[in-house]
């Protein structure tokens, strides 16, 4: 009985160490992407075979790349079904010979994009842009792969004129989808504009403006602010103001993030639209959003005294919603750095000391203690930039603490 026992024993220990093995191997598989980097050999490989090709147009530098690289072209479905379906290949867009040719011939601005490519043709069918999940690549891969309803196919058909509800819908997501989000927005409006209220309530073309359309100047956008209470009613109020108080946040950062070293100039005549539209609605983010107009012109004049003062005035009228009143101190006074008033820049760092004194979350005292950091090393105050950095790493690892 013994013997009998250690063979059963053993038995199962053989059984449990090639289930393992067979796990791991099944967890490992990965996209099969070509060695080559020459993109006549993949093309002929791809004829050859009679498939799509699938491009990773990467950099090295790029994060949500290596995020790709590591979370979702390891993912078992994903390597099997493009694997089965798709020559694959990686390009460095920067770095590798025909990675900067490509770049050029298929437009890619950012990073990642992945794109599908016809060989015969040498067309773009499908573009995606960004890092998402298995199940977003998936659905993506199959996309290209149906030419009624790629992104090429789509093009097609909006060309020839068709503009039912569910084709506009399709093509507005796929269009952003790949960071085409200007287009996406015109044709979502174009359809949605001469439609009544009551069919902007109905959830498949409210989803649409959620996603696609972002200028709060729009009409579209308009008409959702002025009338929101049947909005409210339909949806929710709390998924409508989310939606409108993040386009007014993302149009004002538009303009105070602009800098004298951006190419591009400012923008006066659409920061006074925005301004006009601000002070005309009755809208909790609107107050807030002014004040970070105001400041940002103060600080293209380079009248940072009076920066400090719109700030001042902004926080004693409590002007702020939903946190961004950290956001908007902590922005505001790292724009000391382009102050030569070596005065107003330490007065700077004092107010730092007060608000961090002031703030009850560790990201908000870690930000701020950046913030003092850079102004730090502005006046060449080596050492305290050092204290004052450590400090911001130790309040992060405060909130590391508390999350967990």
């Amino acid at each position: 009985f013994k013997v009998i026992e250690k063979m059963k024993k053993l038995i199962l220990f053989v059984l449990l160490i090639v289930t393992t093995m067979m796990n791991v191997v099944a967890q490992n598989r990965n996209i099969n992407f070509e060695q080559t980097k020459e993109w006549k050999k993949i093309i002929k490989k791809a004829k050859k075979e009679n498939k799509l090709i699938f491009v990773d147009c990467y950099t090295s530098w790029c994060g949500p790349c290596k995020i790709l690289s590591r979370n979702v072209f390891t993912n078992d479905a994903v390597a099997d079904f493009f694997n089965a379906h798709f020559i694959n290949a990686k390009f460095d867009m920067e770095k590798d010979r025909d990675g900067v040719i490509l770049k050029k011939q298929f437009g890619i601005r950012f990073f990642p994009t992945l794109v599908f490519v016809d060989p015969v043709s040498g067309e773009v069918l499908h573009r995606m842009v960004g890092a998402g999940s298995p199940d977003w690549l998936l659905a993506g891969g199959k996309l290209a792969m149906d030419s009624d309803n790629n992104l090429r196919s789509l093009m097609k058909r909006y060309e020839k004129g068709e503009r039912n509800g569910k084709f506009i819908r399709d093509y507005a997501s796929v269009l952003f989808t790949a960071y085409v989000r200007d287009e996406a927005a015109r044709i979502a409006c174009e359809y949605l504009d001469p439609l009544p209220v009551d069919s902007l309530l109905v959830q498949e073309n409210w989803q649409m403006i959620k996603r696609v359309i972002s200028d709060p100047l729009c009409p579209l956008l308009k008409r959702v602010m002025a009338e929101r209470e049947k909005f409210y009613v339909a949806i929710s109020q709390k998924e409508i103001d989310t939606k409108l108080e993040k386009v007014i946040n993302t149009a004002v950062e538009e303009f105070t993030n602009w800098n004298p070293k951006k190419k591009e100039s400012f923008d006066e005549k659409g920061n006074q639209e925005l301004i006009d539209y601000l002070k005309s609605i009755d809208f909790y983010a609107a107050p807030g959003g002014l004040a970070c107009l105001y400041t940002a012109t103060c600080v293209r004049k380079n009248d940072f005294r009076g920066m400090l003062d719109k700030m001042d005035e902004a926080l004693n009228y409590n002007l702020f919603r939903n946190g961004t009143e950290q956001d908007f101190i902590r922005d505001n006074l790292r724009k000391l750095i382009y102050c030569n008033d070596v005065s107003l820049i330490k007065e700077g760092i004092q107010r730092i000391d007060y608000f961090v004194d002031q703030c009850t979350k560790a990201l908000d005292k870690a930000n701020l203690m950046r913030a003092k950091a850079f102004l730090q090393n502005k006046l060449v105050d080596s050492a305290g930039a050092e204290i004052s950095e450590k400090e911001a790493q130790r309040y992060m690892e405060m909130m590391r603490e508390e999350r967990n």
